[in-house]
């Protein structure tokens, strides 16, 4: 990444199947819309390598490998979307780090100028999984439940949800359009800051930017409880 192209950088976390990278992709659409000459990729970093062992905890990603390519020193992996880089002129690029471990890494946490974590309870994971591998016979259910009580819950406990303090918004995974809205007005305000600035602002600056973020979260939180009660 060129030293003149200003890059912001939103992670995207929850667990299993809750649309993560799906989120990543709608707010790069509504982005697109706003920023059309803006490079926006989107990265999917729970994308496997099929000859890799899994082993269901953060020793599946090179967070370091990561760390370097968000920095600008490390080789840069396409986005898997829309791989044409836009208008080069545009002094910002937006990147739009999706996983399940999106949160879970302290220098790549310190790279973000926002983080998101996907809410959603157990029972609906499940579920989720169930519609996305399309389970349609009795070995396969048998299957994935294995898989689901034996690994991916337990890393669910484990290292995914602790990733949940690091979040600046915490939204509900079936959030709807408003809280995307949000999520877009917040970015937008990050990219116009860097715009209008001629110098690189600090995370520190930008910060302030993100405090209506607090405040959504809470009304967001409040609201999801209260259709609890």
């Amino acid at each position: 990444m060129s030293k003149s192209i200003r890059q912001i950088i939103v992670s995207i976390g929850g667990g299993h199947a809750t649309g993560v990278v799906e989120t990543g992709l709608k707010i790069k659409r509504s982005l697109n819309d706003i920023f059309p000459s803006t490079n926006i990729r989107v990265i999917n970093l729970d994308k496997s390598d099929p000859d890799k062992t899994k082993q269901y905890s953060y020793k599946d990603y090179n967070f370091s490998e990561i760390h370097d390519e968000l920095s600008g020193s490390g080789q840069r992996r396409p986005s898997i979307i829309d791989t044409e880089e836009a208008d080069v002129k545009d002094p910002v690029e937006i990147v739009l780090l999706c996983g399940c471990y999106a949160l879970y890494d302290e220098h790549i946490n310190h790279l973000a100028q926002l983080k998101i974590f996907l809410d959603s309870d157990g029972d609906k994971r499940l579920i989720n999984l169930i519609r996305e591998k399309r389970i349609s016979t009795r070995e396969q259910l048998s299957e994935l439940l294995t898989e689901y009580m034996d690994h991916l819950r337990l890393e669910m406990q484990k290292y995914i949800a602790p990733t949940r303090a690091h979040a600046d918004l915490i939204i509900p995974s079936n959030f709807d359009g408003t809280a995307r809205e949000i999520i877009v007005d917040g970015i937008c305000k990050v990219v116009e800051a860097l715009k209008g600035s001629d110098t690189p602002p600090s995370l520190a600056r930008l910060s302030p930017l993100l405090v209506d973020f607090e405040a959504e979260r809470m009304d967001v939180e409040k609201e999801r409880y209260y259709d609890l009660s």
